[in-house]
């Protein structure tokens, strides 16, 4: 029966439109056909539809889209009279609008009202002022998932995140609607002969790796110790290291998806994986992985400190100029030797530590499910020239991406294989049917499970007796590795810009987690690592231990 109606509304429809247009070319005209053609009148206005939804790990609905009111005038009904009263509930620029003369017979007022807001409006009953229903993108999570989740226009098309990567997918189509209007001046709608259900309500859906618990924690975690410490920006992501799974990922500053007001300045950019940054001495654990592996060091292998050491033209020192004497490979990593990694960085040819750097993920994009994803930066072998392998295994001199660092330590975490970051379980379509599946997937084997091991003893040991000792937490047994590294700037260091980052991994003897934060420029009192970001690494561990993971 509805079919039938709706069928029959448009037949009559099509009938008044043929009707005024007949009357309009005749000759002499019928008085009577003119009058009731003019007192009826229709409009097409396309309306947002909703677009699929995005939910976490555990099915909890991150992304949806919710009713709105869009409020709009019939220029031939409008009496500009109203003006004072309705002027009270717009935007300056659209009462500017209104008080010169309109042309045409539909002008929108504004879009996507709540419905509270829409229903005062209406309420007002104003000669031709008029509303009509839209989906407008809704985020429960707000700020806690903005980067993630990202943000859509005013037409429901996703510009970034989430959002922007599935929708193709997430997107659905404005809807076509008929507006008719009656003798009295009332629309109302036309039957829609399309499918309602799948147009309004469609069955795509996004199952993010996220868990919102975790998401939470992290995100929360960052945003107060990054507030704390006056920072420009940082950066945090967790993944479990045995699945490539993305469990939770913040940047700061943030901003509400949900609202433009709060886009400003730096606050869409994505720090884990749209930022590059020098990595420091958290990048050593790696350049040791490759010497270990590589035979170019190994447990007789002894380096000494003497708190400073020229290359080329370029003096490498220690903090405050330290020596650290006799050095094998566990007390360089411990006491994050300068000099001794310096000199493992000379041992090992140009070409062969590029390749490995670039087998271990550097200088190349994980292919995580998100746009706007750095490759970050890895000179070519051509350009090592001088104190530059020195520098590299320093962490200077090459550019990465948190999300790179997480990865990288995964494999030192999970036995030695590198595995590719993701961030998306399953992708559905407007049908329901799946069209995408995340799974765990092996880039390669970067290191034997043996030194894999000796370097987690290592790095455990680096935060209970090294630079790390405030990323610890009790029965968690950390692992993991302090980096401050100065910021260049055409070409020279600044001597008052740092980026403090702490990479690690919990419980060491057998992973569940690994964990990287970034604090970039703190302008608080004090700027390395072990003060900056690894209070923030230990406060993420003791309110996941808390809530049960």
């Amino acid at each position: 029966m509805k079919g039938s109606r709706g069928l029959w509304l448009l037949i009559f429809l099509a009938f008044v439109v043929t009707t005024a247009k007949v009357a309009q070319l005749c000759l002499i005209p019928d008085s009577r056909v003119v009058m009731w053609a003019r007192s009826q009148y229709w409009e097409q206005v396309m309306a947002t539809s909703s677009r699929g939804t995005i939910a976490d790990r555990n099915g909890i609905t991150l992304a949806l889209s919710v009713p709105r009111w869009s409020m709009f005038v019939d220029p031939a009904f409008w009496d500009p009279s109203q003006l004072s009263v309705l002027g009270q509930h717009l935007p300056k620029q659209v009462v500017q609008k209104l008080q010169k003369p309109l042309e045409g017979r539909f002008m929108w007022l504004v879009r996507k009202l709540t419905l509270q807001k829409g229903e005062e409006i209406l309420s007002l009953n104003l000669k031709g002022v008029y509303g009509i229903k839209e989906m407008e993108r809704s985020y429960p999570f707000g700020k806690h998932m903005a980067h993630l989740m990202g943000f859509v226009d005013i037409d429901e098309k996703g510009l970034s995140g989430v959002e922007r990567q599935w929708d193709f997918f997430l997107y659905n189509p404005p809807r076509m609607r008929n507006l008719i209007r009656d003798a009295a001046g009332n629309y109302f709608e036309a039957a829609n002969l399309s499918s309602e259900e799948e147009m309004v309500f469609p069955k795509s859906e996004v199952v993010l790796t996220i868990d919102w618990r975790l998401q939470y924690i992290v995100d929360d975690a960052l945003q107060n110790g990054a507030s704390m410490n006056n920072a420009e920006w940082a950066a945090a992501v967790c993944m479990d290291p045995m699945t490539g799974e993305i469990l939770a990922m913040s940047s700061f500053p943030s901003f509400d998806p949900g609202n433009r007001e709060t886009f400003s300045g730096d606050a869409l950019r994505n720090n884990t994986v749209g930022r590059v940054y020098e990595p420091g001495s958290v990048l050593k654990p790696v350049i040791m992985g490759i010497a270990l592996e590589n035979g170019y060091v190994n447990s007789k292998s002894r380096f000494n400190c003497s708190g400073s050491i020229k290359i080329a033209d370029h003096v490498i020192r220690e903090v405050n100029w330290r020596a650290h004497g006799n050095q094998d490979f566990n007390k360089i990593i411990i006491n994050s030797c300068n000099v001794g990694m310096a000199q493992i960085g000379m041992m090992m040819p140009t070409t062969f530590t590029y390749n490995a750097l670039k087998s271990w993920g550097f200088g190349v994009s994980t292919g995580v499910e998100l746009p706007g994803e750095e490759e970050g930066l890895l000179p070519l072998p051509s350009q090592w020239w001088g104190v530059v392998p020195a520098n590299i295994a320093l962490g200077q001199g090459i550019a990465v991406t948190p999300l790179q660092l997480a990865q990288a330590f995964s494999a030192i975490a999970n036995g030695g294989l590198l595995v590719r970051p993701y961030l998306t379980k399953n992708v559905f379509d407007r049908k329901g049917n799946e069209v995408y599946h995340g799974q765990r997937r092996e880039i390669g084997r970067v290191l034997s499970n043996s030194t894999a091991e000796r370097l987690r003893m290592t790095l455990r040991q680096a935060v209970a007796e090294g630079t790390g000792k405030r990323a610890d937490v009790e029965n968690a047994k950390v692992a993991g590795k302090t980096g401050t590294a100065q910021v260049a700037h055409r070409g020279k260091y600044l001597q008052d810009t740092h980026v403090a980052t702490f990479a690690g991994f919990w419980p060491y003897d057998s992973p569940r987690y690994v964990l990287i934060v970034t604090v970039g420029n703190p302008g608080a009192k004090g700027y390395l690592a072990g003060a900056i970001a690894a209070p923030i690494f230990r406060t993420i561990v003791e309110e996941m231990m808390a809530s049960g993971f």
